[in-house]
């Protein structure tokens, strides 16, 4: 039997990246691999090597179907032909793409931008086709119910070795044309697959390897049975890859990184202990290098005479900058922390908040909430007999009129009145502007609570990325508010703004409400199509008013029930008050009532259903081959 000889020989238009061919070649040997997510940012080849293999599939006429982004549902699943209906006189049902993908592979191109309605549709057919993606983690992710059922994933990495990078631009200034390129690399590559799916039926293993494949699956957290099922099948193709009768272990680790990558849980979490021996050793080491290294670098002593010249020089100083004494005065004076700019928290996947739809239709589009929308691309809800755009709906017409042909004495052609027309009610995504009202008082700072705060701030901004949409941000402390960025999109921005946010102070809460329900009136009357999202972070301890002598949670009170009577307003409220404390208020809880507010508190608001494969990747890519 011949092995693979080497992976130049697959897709050799794409430099480097081994684990993304070596998975692709997998399904190509074996579809029950389950398919393969090509993730990673952009310009590494997520998009190249997709079509480098659907030229393969093209060239050797494997079937397969595409997916695009702008699909409907009707494309997805199937629907009426409208031409034979009307010829032949009932309905007659034509095949969408995924009745067509049957046996087959399916290409989608960027999976994470799909509406979930239609990743619930392509995922529940799953087992009838291979699926093989791209998804760029920047865009956002998928459900992990979605990841779950696809075989394998891996992430694409930029080329590091200088001599990749010379091959790189030698081979884009000889080829242009990228369709009839190396033809005889993909014939000989068509060649051995050929020979090792007939190999693949005569790969034996013995039940060892099953406890093996299931041990290796708890080791590292994947507590689903589509693990060590992928597992099985991708370790018997490997096994067939290198020309051998019998799975063996070291094919099982060799290629459990691309089917536990993205089902690990909370790997990081063991990593963290062993990095924090390990600095605190480091940190001992120096603490004891220390006094050496000072002992050594000791100044020499002055002459006798230098020495009462300099301390006669330092008295005199000591005498003109002499200030009284404030030890006695401290008991009158209010305690005001000092100002401090702490650090930014880990980022996170937040969780998702699910808000109320509206019946305002709108012609905007984004990927938050559901609303009602007369855009092309609209999903189609139901037929109604009213409508602004005129869309007809051909089925819900033919349906009506349907009863009433007899009565109408139809002969050839379908009679339909004006009363039976029935038009599409469509519904899409759209973003927000999200308003972040943030706490930067001296209570923020009291266990070095604004780095975890800051953290959830960040993780949220990433989330309004994804989503696309636009943020603003307001900062209350001392004795005022202060609207930090104006609204944007561009979370670069904002991101720079959130590093720089400066602790220390008094609450002026009431004023930071204030603040935000000005930016609201004014971007409404802009743009009132919009929905606004208001994010108060804060701790609720209020103590400083607007109007002298008022009773500031009074005030917070009258402004939040103002910004709860604006209905085209939402609203979210991160408590991050340190529950562990003996005196602990729960006042952000009491706004979240008076709001009308969803409420977390900052530990909440983090999402643990979904994985952080990103960071994983570096952590765990081919750890089991370096030990062996």
């Amino acid at each position: 039997m011949i092995s693979f000889p080497e992976f130049k020989e697959a897709f050799p238009e794409l430099i480097g990246n081994y684990p993304a061919k070596l998975a692709l070649v997998l399904n190509l040997i074996d579809p029950n691999c389950g398919g393969v997510l090509l993730a990673g940012k952009r310009g590494l080849g997520k998009s190249l090597l997709l079509k480098l293999f659907k030229k393969y599939l093209n060239l050797f006429k494997i079937p397969y179907v595409e997916i695009p982004l702008n699909v409907t549902e009707e494309n997805l699943v199937g629907g009426i032909d409208v031409e034979k209906t009307l010829e032949i006189g009932y309905r007659v049902y034509q095949k969408g793409l995924l009745d067509k993908a049957k046996n087959a592979y399916v290409l989608i191109e960027e999976i994470n931008l799909f509406p979930a309605e239609y990743l619930s549709l392509i995922f529940q057919r799953s087992y009838n086709y291979t699926i093989i993606a791209t998804l760029n983690p920047e865009e956002g992710f998928i459900s992990s119910h979605f990841l779950d059922k696809i075989g394998m994933c891996v992430f694409l990495e930029k080329l590091e070795d200088k001599k990749a990078y010379f091959e790189l631009l030698r081979f884009w200034e000889k080829e242009k044309d990228l369709e009839n390129s190396y033809l005889e690399s993909y014939s000989n590559l068509y060649k051995y697959i050929e020979i090792i799916k007939s190999w693949r039926t005569n790969v034996k293993y013995e039940n060892f390897i099953w406890d093996y494949i299931v041990e290796i699956c708890l080791k590292n957290r994947a507590f689903t049975h589509r693990a060590e099922i992928f597992l099985f099948f991708a370790s018997r193709a490997y096994a067939a890859l290198k020309g051998d009768s019998v799975i063996k272990p070291d094919y099982v680790n060799f290629v459990a990184p691309l089917v536990l990558l993205h089902r690990m849980k909370n790997v990081e979490e063991k990593l963290q202990p062993q990095q924090e021996k390990k600095e605190n050793q480091e940190q001992s080491q120096k603490n004891q290098e220390e006094p050496q290294n000072q002992s050594q670098n000791k100044p020499e002593k002055l002459p006798q005479k230098e020495q009462e010249k300099s301390s006669s020089q330092n008295e005199e100083n000591k005498e003109e900058n002499e200030e009284p004494d404030l030890d006695s005065l401290e008991i009158f004076l209010p305690s005001a922390p000092k100002e401090e700019i702490f650090d930014l928290g880990d980022v996170f996947k937040p969780k998702r908040l699910l808000l109320k739809k509206d019946r305002i239709i709108r012609s905007i589009s984004g990927r938050r909430t559901k609303s009602k929308t007369h855009l092309k691309g609209g999903r189609f809800v139901r037929s109604v007999i009213f409508s602004k755009d005129k869309d007809i709906d051909l089925f819900g017409t033919i349906k009506t009129a349907s009863p009433f042909q007899k009565l109408r004495g139809r002969k050839d052609k379908l009679i339909i009145y004006k009363e039976d027309i029935r038009y599409k009610e469509k519904e899409r995504k759209i973003s927000h502007l999200v308003v972040f009202v943030v706490d930067g008082s001296g209570s923020m700072a009291a266990q070095r609570r604004m780095i975890a705060t800051k953290g959830a701030i960040l993780s949220l901004l990433m989330d309004c990325y994804q989503k696309r949409d636009k943020v603003a941000m307001i900062l209350f402390r001392k004795f005022n508010a202060d609207v930090v960025l104006p609204p944007t999109s561009s979370v670069e921005l904002a991101y720079k703004k959130l590093k720089d946010l400066p602790t220390g102070g008094n609450t002026p809460l009431s004023a930071g409400l204030f603040e935000a329900y000005k930016l609201i009136k004014k971007y409404h009357l802009k743009s009132p199509e919009d929905r606004i999202l208001l994010m108060l972070v804060t701790d609720g301890k209020a103590n400083i008013p607007i109007k002298i002598a008022s009773d500031p949670l009074e005030e917070t009170e009258n402004i939040c029930y103002e910004l709860k009577n604006l209905s085209y307003v939402d609203a979210v409220v991160v408590d991050t008050e340190i529950k562990r404390d003996f005196l602990k208020m729960d006042l952000a809880k009491e706004i979240a009532e008076w709001l009308g507010a969803l409420y977390f508190a900052l530990e909440e608001i983090k999402s643990e259903s979904l994985l952080n494969i990103v960071n994983l990747s570096k952590n765990f890519l081919y750890r089991n081959e370096a030990k062996s």
